[in-house]
């Protein structure tokens, strides 16, 4: 792809939302960075606490590849947590789009396909807590990197971006979902998840080549989970 094209701004409601909105009028590949989101989004319809100042909210807009899109919010957590790991951070991955550090959620990822004037394109919003700390109390997982990041925040979302375009350019599945299993810390834990409104407890197992995880239940049935939310038992 192209050289990026960077839009920042103070604040908006929702960096997917404006890349969504103006994808027409954008160069692309685009990259949205604010300071400050009113109405950051994450998965399932809730809502990503953005605070002013205090994080890094940015979208990654391009034209969706001809290959199914499943992978790319995989091969977006991988390039947050090499980027993470480049100064110092050891981060880690809860299934599907979450990383945590020290058992606390500083990251979160929403990837959308979506299309505008006939064309198809994937926005993947990330929004990282760089140094939030107080958080509402519904949010109790919720923590920052833990450190100083010297680099400035549109060239630490460059970084990611880049990563995240050589993986669209020239995908390396195998590659992307070994580095992805590495870090993800669920792995023979018990866990709870929600399925057809029913809840079960289960050992995750494995990811597959779709990035579903794999989960054995108490009775040894195995069930493959494409979406959805789990929570771990402690």
């Amino acid at each position: 792809m192209s050289e990026i094209n960077t839009v920042i701004f103070e604040s908006v409601p929702s960096t997917n939302t404006y890349a969504k909105e103006n994808v027409a009028s954008l160069p692309m590949p685009s990259l949205i960075i604010a300071n400050e989101q009113t109405a950051g989004r994450g998965r399932h319809g809730k809502t990503f606490y953005s605070p002013k100042d205090t994080g890094l909210y940015m979208t990654l807009v391009f034209p969706a590849p001809d290959e199914e899109c499943e992978l790319l919010t995989p091969a977006a957590a991988v390039a947050v947590c090499s980027v993470l790991e480049s100064v110092g951070c050891v981060p880690e991955i809860k299934w599907v789009n979450d990383i945590f550090i020290d058992k606390k959620k500083v990251c979160g990822i929403l990837t959308e396909k979506f299309s505008k004037g006939g064309k198809e394109y994937v926005a993947i919003g990330i929004g990282i807590n760089v140094t939030t700390a107080d958080f509402p109390e519904s949010l109790d997982i919720a923590g920052n990197i833990h450190i100083d990041v010297e680099l400035g925040k549109t060239e630490f979302a460059e970084m990611i971006s880049k990563l995240i375009l050589e993986y669209v350019d020239e995908p390396d599945n195998e590659l992307m979902l070994s580095e992805y299993k590495n870090r993800l810390f669920i792995l023979n834990r018990n866990i709870k998840y929600e399925k057809n409104g029913k809840e079960y407890s289960a050992i995750a197992i494995d990811v597959n080549s779709f990035c579903n995880l794999v989960v054995r239940r108490s009775d040894d049935t195995i069930d493959i989970l494409s979406s959805g939310e789990i929570s771990i038992k402690l």
